[in-house]
């Protein structure tokens, strides 16, 4: 997917998922043993194997603890004759992206092997912007979209073939559009037009259009926001804790909240309305979707906020999953955390020092633990990254217990998978630094020490479970910091 600090207008889907754990093989023969059929026995004997191997698989650990080993330079990437303005990446599968701005103002992409650093081709847009913004890694392609200059200007997204880096389309947007990405179709979030349009992937066409619900006034704005799945949210996020690989698993529909509170289910592919629900949300409510539910925190009550489960499987009344034990409560972030299970940072109004998290899984108790000034959440499987800002940036790793795996770490931790975590010990940034990274198995003794990526701009670092490719002063550097799995 993308890197940019500054926006995150882009989310989507991957064509890997989880694949079938086994099936049952066939029967045996022979001669009479005098305790039974033979065939039966063998039989019997294959279902015990494919049993034990099909719970093998079911309970084997899907992320396990990265081998981290010390920061390898795998190679470096030219970019250009000069020190460029901006620098640019994105990670998918074997490929990584880099890309930064020419004198003219077009964008030159270099697509490299991210196991060697062998560049693959080199490309230049025939579009050119003052600002190229974000970066975004897709199956089969690569988008790259321009930052607007002046009021309600346009921006340019060319997305651009990863085989052989020819131009497959491009589209002017507005500012405050967002574009979601699927596996075969992008759904532009049309905010003047007050619609959704499918895009095809492969050459831009549109194939669906469906307008925004409307209040009584007329009113037409609405939130979009993707589904997330389990295998998505198991793999690489952006600092803010959006998955990397959105397009991980059954990642083909987007859930719409109306102006007049509505909620919709959307098939991302076709554009089918699947199902709806009235009197969900308000646009601004905090809320997140995965898998089957839809959380969403309502405060639109007397007595305080209460955190609602939706089933996208069936049209029914939200469950109450928790609610505040007052009215003097706010909820600062929101995420899943885990399979239905949400977790929700908590303070008491104009006192954000005083920050609580709440984790709800259903059928159960909450739990709730404190974490003084926390203002960010993000899901390590059913572990969790806290963060604050100040006095000075730190991480603490929670068990879904809310016990500290690791505890107020100086800078900032990301997500590698559900298993690990890295940790860079200095906040992001855009400027030219040395950087120490740690890695950290969720569920190991300590941090492993990695080093320094020397010279780059963390803000535009892109990293997936082996490597990290980052802009540097006048190249790009790709590090290996675990072995390829």
């Amino acid at each position: 997917m993308i890197h940019s600090a500054r926006r995150r207008r882009a989310a989507g889907g991957d064509p890997g998922a989880a694949g079938d754990p086994g099936t049952v093989g066939g029967t045996g023969a022979g001669g009479d043993t005098g305790v039974g059929p033979p065939h039966a026995v063998a039989g019997v004997l294959d279902l015990a194997g494919v049993g034990v191997g099909a719970a093998l698989w079911f309970t084997r650990d899907r992320y396990p603890g990265l081998e981290f080993q010390n920061l390898a330079e795998v190679e470096r990437v030219r970019a250009g004759e000069d020190r460029p303005v901006e620098t640019l990446t994105a990670l998918l599968g074997d490929v990584g992206y880099a890309a930064y701005p020419l004198p003219d103002d077009r964008l030159e992409i270099v697509a490299l092997d991210a196991g060697t650093g062998r560049t693959r081709w080199r490309k230049q847009t025939t579009q050119a912007a003052q600002q190229w913004d974000a970066l975004v890694a897709v199956p089969g392609a690569v988008a790259a979209f321009s930052d607007p200059i002046g009021v309600d200007a346009p921006r340019e997204l060319v997305v651009r073939d990863a085989a052989s880096g020819g131009q497959r389309w491009s589209r002017s947007i507005g500012d405050d559009d967002r574009v979601i990405f699927g596996r075969d179709v992008a759904v532009l979030v049309d905010t003047t037009g007050n619609r959704l349009v499918g895009l095809r992937m492969r050459d831009g066409a549109q194939v669906w259009t469906e307008d925004n619900p409307r209040d009584s006034s007329g009113n037409a704005r609405s939130a979009v926001l993707p589904v997330e799945t389990a295998e998505a949210a198991g793999g690489p996020a952006y600092a803010d804790g959006t998955p990397r690989d959105p397009w991980r698993g059954r990642a083909d529909r987007l859930v719409q909240i109306g102006a007049d509170r509505s909620a919709r289910l959307i098939d991302l592919v076709e554009g089918t309305v699947l199902r709806s629900w009235p009197a969900v949300a308000d646009l601004d409510d905090p809320m997140v979707a995965r898998d089957d539910r839809l959380y969403v925190v309502d405060d639109a009550g007397a007595g305080g906020y209460r955190l609602l489960g939706y089933d996208l499987t069936r049209v029914a009344e939200p469950t109450v999953l928790h609610s505040a034990a007052d009215d003097g409560r706010r909820v600062a972030a929101l995420v899943a955390c885990g399979k239905h299970r949400a977790c929700l940072l908590e303070h008491p109004a104009g006192d954000a020092d005083r920050a609580e998290v709440v984790a709800v899984a259903e059928g159960e108790k909450a739990r709730r633990w404190a974490t003084p000034g926390a203002r960010e959440l993000v899901p390590v499987g059913a572990h969790l990254i806290v963060r604050r800002q100040f006095p000075e940036a730190t991480s603490t790793l929670f068990d879904p217990a809310g016990r500290a795996v690791l505890r107020d770490r100086g800078g900032v931790a990301v997500r590698l998978d559900a298993g690990n975590v890295l940790v860079f010990a200095d906040p992001l940034g855009g400027g030219e630094a040395d950087r120490s990274l740690a890695g950290l198995a969720v569920g190991g003794t300590g941090p492993v020490e990695l080093g320094l990526a020397e010279d780059v701009r963390s803000e535009s670092c892109s990293w997936n479970t082996s490597v990290l490719l980052c802009g540097a002063a006048t190249d790009f550097v790709l590090y290996r910091f675990a072995p390829t799995p």
